[in-house]
């Protein structure tokens, strides 16, 4: 049996675009399912032509039984057209879609998109493998765990399934699968890529936290699996040595959770020479551990702060504290560290400008070398999808519109209306990025000549979205 596994086309503009990374969770799936004996591929549609000539011709060079189309919210639209052409070059053909949308919302999928014949939510690896199983035998799939389907006219939605507890039993990813020349630019921000080649790791999966804004739980399960660090040390030497990469962003939402295990990666990074950027919770670094990720490689820390209101903190479920956020902002730029800094608005019913006030406040305070301000996503599964639901503030979806940095978004605050939520974003991007330190980072950058051009396109595309993109 021959399966395509597919990225669909995604809504962005060239701000995003710069910025694509290999699907390494679909590589995954290539594994997983390529050690159960399947013929596999890789579809990327966002970086590669998505026309039907296009579509065409890749299915006359691997004519698939099944295609597993990863769908988010914002694109699960796009993936349904991706499933409608490929029907329409070969009725036969079978539909399978996953990811963050379809495990929120199994039964709604294949209720409102009439090309997917089925459905896998949350983890992927068993119930796919076990669902082409049962597609190759010409069998209804009544057993296989966390699938949805049709049965005779009805949408059925199987038993949910166990996660995968080992970790290390799952193959690394099939990155052989991946066109290494569709990826030369990806681009870490805040990084100087010059000579770097660049893949995605993950160490774990699942998250401990409970942030009312996040929907990683749907996807990964309840809490947090760990791979042991010798293997995913084994996984950087392959990175390195087979395929070449020499710099690594890990994926995982807290990185530095488990630390015993997180400082054997740490040395392990370093007798590799490899360079590094991952993501942590300001709680969970201090003086000690920096210095150790320094030394080890790491360039870049990205924090998931969203907002400078304690009010708007607690609400969110963040369990942090603007003191830790200031603390942690301090010790990576005196390591050296290009210190990122994630921020949402809106993130509450509750919001008010005052706290919106508050987080402008605090941005200009840590000075984050880069930083995202985002407008809040209220994804299917999240916490926050339900509170704005009752609260009468989310309209009929428009999935396309689902994204961070969207800017009309469909929904505000008791007291932001969509409006004021894009103008306080622009606002607050325009102030900071015309401060002295911001200015300062991006000049330094500039000193490397190879450094100036990928600079100048982030930089032209920011400005576009911030004075050229329309408003709410």
């Amino acid at each position: 049996m021959n399966i395509a596994l597919i990225r669909p086309p995604k809504i962005s503009g060239a701000f995003e675009k710069i910025l694509i990374q290999e699907p390494v969770n679909i590589a995954y799936l290539a594994a997983f399912l390529k050690a159960k004996g399947y013929q596999v591929c890789i579809w990327d549609f966002e970086v590669e032509p998505f026309t039907e000539s296009a579509v065409r011709e890749k299915i006359s060079r691997f004519s698939a039984d099944v295609a597993a189309i990863t769908a988010m919210t914002p694109t699960i639209n796009n993936a349904h057209e991706t499933a409608l052409m490929l029907k329409k070059i070969k009725p036969s053909i079978v539909i399978v879609a996953g990811g963050a949308h379809v495990s929120a919302l199994p039964e709604e999928t294949l209720r409102d998109f009439p090309a997917f014949d089925y459905v896998v939510a949350g983890e992927g690896e068993i119930p796919l493998a076990e669902l082409c199983r049962k597609v190759a035998k010409k069998q209804a799939p009544s057993e296989v765990p966390c699938v949805a389907w049709r049965n005779n006219g009805t949408i059925t939605l199987n038993k949910p399934g166990l996660p995968i507890e080992d970790l290390d039993s799952i193959p690394f990813p099939q990155r052989s699968l991946f066109n290494p020349l569709l990826y030369k630019n990806a681009y870490a921000a805040g990084i100087s890529m010059y000579g770097k080649r660049s893949t995605v790791v993950f160490t774990s999966r699942g998250c401990a936290q409970d942030c009312t804004f996040c929907a990683v739980k749907k996807t990964s399960g309840p809490r947090v699996r760990f791979r042991s660090a010798e293997n995913v040390i084994k996984e950087l030497t392959e990175c390195r040595d087979i395929f070449g990469y020499n710099h690594i962003t890990f994926e995982d939402t807290n990185l530095t959770l488990n630390r015993e295990r997180f400082l054997n990666i740490c040395a392990g990074l370093r007798k590799l020479k490899l360079t590094w950027d991952c993501q942590t919770k300001v709680s969970l670094v201090d003086k000690e551990l920096i210095d150790i990720m320094k030394a080890g490689g790491c360039l870049k820390i990205a924090y998931g702060v969203e907002s400078g209101s304690p009010k708007m903190l607690a609400l969110m479920k963040k369990n942090i504290t603007p003191e830790q956020i200031r603390r942690a902002f301090q010790l990576t730029h005196q390591a050296g560290i290009v210190a990122c800094g994630f921020f949402i608005l809106g993130t509450h019913p509750e919001e008010t400008n005052d706290d919106v006030r508050q987080t402008e406040a605090l941005i200009h305070e840590i000075k984050p070398d880069v930083f995202q301000l985002g407008i809040i996503c209220p994804y299917p599964g999240t916490e926050i999808y339900s509170i704005m639901k009752k609260e009468g503030l989310l309209p009929q979806a428009d999935w396309k519109k689902f994204n961070f940095m969207h800017s009309r978004p469909q929904w505000g605050t008791k007291h932001l209306s969509p409006a004021a939520l894009v103008s306080w974003q622009k606002k607050i991007y325009m102030r900071y990025i015309l401060t002295p330190h911001f200015i300062l980072f991006v000049f330094r950058k500039m000193l490397n000549p190879r450094e100036i051009p990928q600079t100048i396109r982030l930089g032209l595309s920011l400005l576009k979205y911030l004075l050229l993109e329309k408003r709410g």
